[in-house]
């Protein structure tokens, strides 16, 4: 493996004669195989020089991570005297990294013990089964549910009572606290549903009183209360223009913000894209949508067309993973959602855009905006966002205030 990365005589002299040289090279061997940048492993190997050579790995016994630390803490001014532009900061950080990363596979390092979990861990495990197993509901349901119950389960459990003894003024406590704090009504009406929910399922377990969860209320939300937020139109094409260059990153950005922007697919659905949903023969692709649980097809639009076919051939990396969109840098694994939040966000944030939120979502809204200026149905525009119902739609009538003046100034012909 040096042979690959270094050319000179004294650079593969210097790393033959350094502490441990096979089993750095077996290392760097196994990233070259995670599929990591020639680049990346040019920096590691010398990395590991440096590391093999401050550390005492002349017995067997395997190494502390504070022992490591120590070690990396001597390194760092040394390396800020030699390199213009480091910091101490940085240099522990990567000294630290890269020799934990060699020694946990070499089997030399001697793991911290793991935090224990907390006392509602095992109660709260069993309800997010519970959501999954008996509700059926959708992942993203599952992970707000479950963060708002353990929200609530840590802010009761120091308290030093019990979960039997707790009351509906205890959950009124905690969110009235949430409400002057941080959340909003909004925010406090999502841990409502997800508290109702747990208390269901924790009464007729006999893990507390009854009668909570009925007696659990939020407040009140109107309906069309707020405004779906989107970038108009005209800013998502300018985005995509701007985005056209052949750097893998942009490649990737594009691919993805079609996606959001052309359909109004939610990040979830994205995040779980496939190789097998595009069907570039029949040209149409596949989504397994989250909220209605089945499968919806659409045409494959040129623009998006061509734009996958460019980030998959000449962009996406090789490996088992059957996933469209993923992490660039390896170890290379299928993005998350929110890594295709932050996808979104930062093109947007970029923009200057004055928006509520900046992630995929806003994009959602501007496809739904800009289906109904096109005079699509309302029908229509649900079916393509794969709404469950007319009321998630009948919010966007509120956004095409230039129709609605047409409606107010129609001539009704004499009636009165």
């Amino acid at each position: 493996m040096f042979e690959e990365l270094f050319t000179g005589p004294i650079a593969l002299a210097r790393h033959y004669a350094s502490p441990f040289p096979e089993e750095r090279r077996q290392f760097l061997r196994h990233l070259n195989d995670l599929g990591y940048a020639r680049n990346t492993l040019h920096a590691v190997a010398c990395e590991l020089v440096v590391i093999a050579r401050h550390l005492d790995l002349s017995g067997r016994d395997a190494l502390d991570v504070a022992v490591v630390a120590a070690a990396a803490r001597r390194w760092a001014p040394h390396r800020t005297r030699r390199h213009r532009g480091a910091t101490a900061t940085r240099a522990t950080r990567h000294f630290r990294y890269w020799a934990e990363q060699w020694l946990r596979w070499w089997g030399r390092l001697t793991e911290p013990a793991p935090v224990a979990p907390p006392p509602f861990h095992g109660l709260l495990d069993a309800f997010t089964a519970y959501l999954r197993d008996e509700r059926g509901l959708t992942s993203a349901s599952i992970r707000s549910h479950g963060w708002k119950t353990k929200t609530f389960l840590a802010w009761y459990w120091p308290q030093g009572r019990a979960f039997a003894d707790v009351t509906i003024q205890d959950v009124d406590a905690f969110l009235t606290a949430k409400g002057r704090a941080t959340w909003s009504r909004r925010s406090v009406a999502v841990a409502v549903q997800a508290l109702r929910a747990f208390f269901r399922y924790a009464e007729p377990a006999r893990h507390c009183r009854t009668g909570i969860a009925a007696a659990i209320t939020g407040p009140r939300l109107y309906a069309l209360e707020t405004l779906p937020s989107g970038p108009a139109w005209a800013d998502v094409e300018a985005i995509i223009t701007g985005l056209a260059t052949d750097r893998a990153v942009d490649i990737r950005r594009v691919a993805a913000l079609l996606l959001f922007a052309t359909y109004g697919f939610r990040v979830g659905e994205v995040a779980g894209l496939t190789l097998d949903d595009l069907d570039w023969e029949h040209e149409v692709i596949h989504i397994r949508r989250v909220k209605r649980h089945d499968v919806q097809t659409y045409p494959l639009s040129n623009e998006a067309g061509v734009a996958l076919l460019r980030y998959i051939t000449d962009v996406r990396p090789r490996g088992r993973w059957r996933a469209v969109f993923l992490t660039l840098k390896a170890p290379h694994r299928p993005l998350s959602c929110g890594g295709l939040y932050h996808l979104a966000s930062r093109v947007l944030c970029a923009r200057g855009l004055q928006l509520r939120h900046h992630g995929p979502h806003a994009l959602r809204h501007a496809c739904a905006t800009r289906l109904l200026s096109q005079g699509l149905s309302f029908k229509d525009i649900g079916d393509h966002l794969g709404h469950r119902s007319a009321d998630a739609t009948a919010v966007y009538a509120k956004v095409d205030l230039p129709s609605l003046r047409e409606v107010a100034r129609f001539d009704l012909g004499g009636v009165r």
